[in-house]
């Protein structure tokens, strides 16, 4: 939510809302349905999934941390379908921030913590699934419940102290352009370079270091696992051994969701770090001539 989010305030001319509304436009409409359809696969999903994490019970230690952790990652998600997505499928349709000051300021912060944690979220996953299989006894004895509640304190923690000069930084403006008087919620930094220093903070410690440190422990837990079966496949008479290798298939199943989870999120949100790093804001004197009546909609 940067320069494309305005809102008419009071205008003479006759067609300023015609001028502002998009929704007839066929791209819009596309990503109408679009933004529709993930709401609702987003909503549907997510409950599911917490209902699924939340009545389901097993008597392992790991399974049950992990199943925590899922039950944050699921809150994160649901966070951003019900509070960012209305706001941004709202902006497809009229091209105005109707939402008032508040919402200026922690729409983007909600959105931007919500990742953070879902980052940060995955990487404690990752590093609970890689002790479990290289140290399941340590394992079992430290990832308790109360520590992975301390651990998932101090993700949301570590996401907001991160995110929180977003709440000052965004703000509305008022412009005027094309004879109509609109307002614009942008980040409103003093200098650029401070901007794109926080923005490489952001793609290093939220995006960078964690996704690289999640690809790796994934993999390496992956070859772990596989490894192991290879090894206690060559005798599987005794009952002991079969339960090992019960309890392993299940190990092998949390691997492979956690590390598709790892690989879907950053293939996901890879383009976003390049389109920060790329973004630089326009200055002030420069500002008007973009805003023709041809170009007024590429702009926004």
């Amino acid at each position: 939510l940067r320069h494309n989010n305005w809102s008419l305030q009071e205008d003479n001319n006759p067609y300023p809302e015609l001028f502002l509304f998009s929704g007839h436009e066929p791209s819009t409409i596309v990503l109408v349905v679009m933004y529709s359809l993930s709401f609702l696969t987003g909503l549907g999903g997510n409950i599911m999934a917490l209902l699924v994490l939340t009545r389901k019970r097993t008597g392992l230690a790991g399974v049950s941390a992990t199943r925590r952790l899922l039950v944050n990652l699921a809150v994160c998600d649901m966070m951003v379908v019900c509070v960012c997505m209305p706001v941004n499928l709202g902006l497809q349709v009229y091209n105005a921030w109707v939402f008032g000051e508040f919402l200026c300021r922690t729409v983007p912060f909600v959105q931007a913590v919500s990742v953070s944690a879902s980052v940060l979220s995955l990487a404690v996953i990752s590093l609970n699934r890689y002790y479990s299989v290289h140290n399941p006894l340590h394992a079992r004895s430290f990832f308790t419940g109360r520590r992975i509640l301390c651990m998932i304190c101090v993700v949301w923690s570590v996401s907001s102290g991160l995110c929180i000069p977003l709440l000052f930084m965004n703000t509305t403006q008022t412009l005027s352009l094309l004879d109509i008087t609109v307002t614009v919620c942008v980040e409103s930094w003093n200098e650029v370079k401070l901007k794109q220093r926080y923005s490489f903070l952001l793609f290093c410690s939220l995006y960078g270091f964690p996704v690289l440190f999640n690809l790796v422990i994934s993999v390496l837990t992956v070859w772990k696992l596989w490894g192991t079966d290879d090894k206690r496949t060559q005798d599987s008479n005794t009952f002991g051994v079969k339960l090992s290798l019960s309890r392993l298939k299940v190990r092998k199943r949390i691997a492979k969701m956690v590390l598709s989870l790892v690989v879907l999120f950053t293939l996901s949100w890879l383009p976003l770090p390049f389109a920060l790093w790329l973004a630089c804001p326009i200055p002030n004197d420069f500002l008007g001539l973009g805003f023709t009546e041809s170009n007024f909609k590429q702009a926004i």
